[in-house]
């Protein structure tokens, strides 16, 4: 499952929830009618969704009043992989490229892929472990071939780069 969002906090009495986001997607994530997992087994109903402020505000058709919602708070919403819309080849989601082992052309390992970081321009990956990393543009110069199947992406490492 893929973690969309977290129970921050209620609004209102009648059940509405804050929640803190991670994901881009949010008319599609948040649609009505849309199940969000708590677990593998318990879900809650997206009866309605605004954005405020950078914020999600949800209502839950599970959740009648705030006394229910207060118990919610901090807790994390998940939605299943297979819920997921399928991109266009080429574009993948940040949970397929996260842990991706790097491979240079000569196929010498250079990490994982332990960060994704947005700059405005274009994305870059954070690769190598807690100890020792180096940034990689995500863009054509440096990205050879990326493999979800085989958690694998090799790049065009150019001198400097790590």
């Amino acid at each position: 499952m893929v973690k969309v969002a977290t129970i921050i906090n209620t609004h209102g009495l009648k059940g509405e929830c804050k929640l803190y986001l991670f994901t881009d997607n949010v008319q599609d994530r948040f649609k009505k009618g849309r199940k969000l997992y708590i677990d593998e087994n318990n879900y809650l109903t997206v009866q309605s969704f605004r954005m405020q402020k950078g914020f999600g505000y949800a209502k839950f058709a599970e959740v009648p009043s705030i006394d229910e919602a207060e118990k919610l708070k901090q807790t994390v919403l998940w939605i299943k992989e297979e819920d997921l819309p399928s991109l266009e080849p080429g574009h993948y989601y940040y949970f397929e490229l996260m842990h991706c082992r790097v491979l240079n052309t000569q196929h010498e390992d250079l990490g994982e892929v332990i960060d994704i970081l947005e700059t405005g321009a274009n994305l870059v990956f954070r690769i190598g472990d807690e100890n020792k990393n180096f940034l990689c543009p995500y863009v054509p110069t440096f990205i050879e071939s990326v493999d979800i199947p085989n958690k694998t992406i090799v790049i065009k490492e150019m001198e400097g780069l790590r």
